[in-house]
């Protein structure tokens, strides 16, 4: 009896701290805000891990199932709103998404068991190496990427032109590990005759940064003669579950949104920028245009002269008989005819030349089958999200818009904008606006709009870039260089405003650089894999 109550309270202790945990991570994302507990929220996590080592022989599956529950509720606490878009989506996500995360702490429990003591550098580097992962794998998800949540505070991480949002990641595994050491000298009643030290330690990893943060946004001037363009944003504000895609027509869309951009109008307007899907119902590319949807829009170009619309739209193209040029394509039924559906951007002045880029980064599950050539059979089953559901085909790299060199836009199209290095591409290719076009009206009056809104504030940052925003549903906004917002629509309302957005160009550190951080962790991981023991101690 007695051991049999041992081992439920030792089980109980590990759920607490799992959920501990879990709390922690939550509370610091949209809408808690509670950023300080992201600093110490795998801590219970490795305090975790050393009980199980000590007290279980079967520690390997007693670590990777408390460590995965904790992920797990973590997921469901931080992005619970997918469940609104699609239950089974959700569900699928949080499993997904949770289980890249449990390695690190599997493979950084079998070190500790070898060498008998916590080799905590060697976790900090898997941990960045599985957040790469979310980045680059058919199943990508970086929006619980931990350099994530200072999206709502990026005055803290003006530092991200250098490392983008992995430096973010490391600054706050740096912490935690200071504070389970903290914790250990602690339980261990060494903390007095060190306290100088970890007055120290603790001013360096919390402070340091904040300040860095300052000094880099002091130092970031524009000049006073850069040049600017006149953009109008068009928030439309249409319900994507009962007018987009069945309610109101395309053409009645169209009208809608262009009539939206003339109430702000003036003659020295150049762009419009209008939502992601903004010409619905399946255009044909191989003759855009003699669509009903351009003909309307360049009648309208055709009255504002000098004035180009960049816009997201739902299309296809169609390929010759009996060619099928990816695992992708579709067929036409009852025909020998393939064709590939894109999610696309669009870019016209009203001239004979339209631009398009399809999306690139897809959302799996949704827009595309993971690894199709294996799952392909169970297509059927993707998330239906209006106009574009079902696995679609992609550009393989970015694209900018522009009919003259003087200004290059970015197109960026909704879940794009998560991806850093991605949206870099843009700026090395010589864009010099960010323009996101999204639709964030799936998940409702939830934390997911403002997440996503929060997280082009880090792009902005990260290429030292003026961010213009239009949302079907959500926000709309200017965001300036550092991540400020200038100007910015009320949620869940339509809306049209105009804005002066300067253009600006040169190339920060992460832009020409990338995710050159995972670089310097997968040295550091292998020279701790060869008995670095200086490293692990100065770490």
């Amino acid at each position: 009896m007695f051991l049999l109550l041992k081992v439920k309270y030792k089980h109980a202790s590990y759920g607490l701290l799992s959920l501990s945990s879990a709390v922690l991570m939550s509370l610091a994302w949209q809408n808690l805000y509670v950023l300080p507990s992201i600093f110490i929220g795998l801590v219970p996590l490795f305090i975790l891990e050393k009980k199980i080592r000590a007290e279980q022989e079967n520690s390997k599956l007693w670590v990777t199932l408390y460590t995965w529950f904790a992920l797990l509720l973590w997921n469901v606490g931080s992005v619970w709103w997918i469940w609104n878009a699609s239950e089974g989506g959700a569900v699928a996500a949080f499993i997904i998404n949770s289980l890249p995360l449990v390695l690190p702490f599997l493979f950084y429990h079998n070190r500790n068991r070898k060498n008998g003591r916590e080799n905590l550098l060697y976790f900090a580097c898997l941990w960045i190496l599985a957040e790469y992962l979310q980045f680059h794998w058919d199943l990508a998800f970086p929006w619980l990427i931990l350099g994530n949540v200072f999206s709502y505070l990026p005055q803290l991480v003006q530092w991200y032109e250098i490392t983008g949002v992995l430096g973010g990641s490391i600054w706050i595994l740096a912490l935690n590990i200071k504070l389970f050491q903290l914790y250990e000298a602690w339980t261990a009643k060494t903390l007095n005759a060190q306290r100088g030290r970890w007055v120290n330690a603790l001013f360096f990893y919390v402070l340091m940064p904040v300040f860095a943060s300052y000094y880099v946004q002091n130092l970031y001037v524009v000049p006073t003669q850069t040049p600017s363009a006149k953009f109008v944003v068009v928030q439309p504000n249409i319900d994507p579950y009962k007018d987009k895609f069945e309610g109101m027509s395309p053409d009645e869309q169209l009208r809608r949104m262009l009539q939206l951009a003339e109430t702000v109008m003036d003659s020295q307007t150049q762009f419009i920028l209008l939502p992601e899907t903004a010409l619905q119902g399946g255009l044909e590319e191989n003759n855009l245009i003699q669509e009903g949807l351009f003909q309307l829009l360049h009648a309208f170009l055709k009255a504002h002269p000098g004035v180009t619309v960049v816009g997201g739209m739902d299309s296809y193209k169609l390929f010759a008989q009996k060619e099928k040029p990816a695992v992708t394509s579709r067929k036409v039924r009852d025909t020998e005819l393939w064709y590939n559906s894109y999610n696309a951007a669009f870019c016209t002045n009203g001239g004979d030349s339209i631009q398009v880029y399809h999306k690139s980064k897809l959302v799996p599950g949704v827009e595309k089958m993971p690894y199709p050539y294996l799952f392909g059979f169970i297509e059927k089953y993707a998330i239906d999200l209006g106009g574009t559901s079902g696995s679609l085909s992609s550009d393989p790299e970015s694209r900018n818009f522009g009919f003259s060199k003087h200004v290059q836009l970015a197109p960026i199209i909704c879940y794009e904008s998560v991806f850093g290095a991605y949206v870099s591409s843009y700026v090395n290719k010589g864009a010099d606006v960010l323009c996101i076009v999204t639709n964030d009206g799936w998940w409702g009056n939830t934390p997911g709009y403002r997440q996503h809104f929060d997280f082009g504030r880090l792009r902005a940052i990260e290429n030292r870039r003026y961010l213009v925003r239009s949302a079907n549903t959500g926000i709309s906004a200017v965001i300036d260089e550092k991540g400020n917002v200038l100007q910015a629509t009320a949620y869940w309302k339509e809306a049209a405003f105009k804005a002066d957005v300067p253009l600006l160009r040169g190339q920060t550190y992460y832009a020409k650089n990338g995710d050159w951080v995972v670089g310097v962790m997968l040295v550091l991981l292998i020279l701790s894999n060869i008995g670095s023991s200086f490293v692990l101690r100065k770490f």
